[in-house]
């Protein structure tokens, strides 16, 4: 499954900007991405939205959660991919975030 951005990088934000994490997905059969996240440190701006690759019925595209970072330091976003039925995980991906104070001059 693709991923932007790459989780072996951590992403660098600065206080009270927002950033995306895009997760290929193929829900028509029945995996959906779900996220875990410290909300003392960042915020889901709004439900995740799917985006589709094409209007072809039971193809695949990327799940799109977009965050804002609400205080200065480090936390984990964990991504888990799976059918709400099924208790194994397909794939899970973590998320390193480091978020910094704005430089005031």
């Amino acid at each position: 499954m693709k991923v932007n951005p790459d989780p072996n990088y951590p992403i660098e934000v600065t206080l009270g900007h927002g950033f995306t994490i895009s997760l290929e997905s193929i829900p028509t059969a029945g995996y959906t991405w779900n996220v875990e996240y410290d909300s003392k440190m960042i915020d889901l701006l709004k439900p995740k939205k799917y985006v589709p690759y094409s209007s072809a019925v039971g193809g695949g595209g990327w799940e799109i959660f977009e965050f804002q970072a609400k205080q200065p330091g480090e936390t984990l976003i964990r991504a888990k991919y799976k059918r709400s039925w099924e208790t194994n995980l397909l794939e899970t991906h973590l998320f390193k975030i480091h978020i910094t104070a704005e430089n005031k001059l």
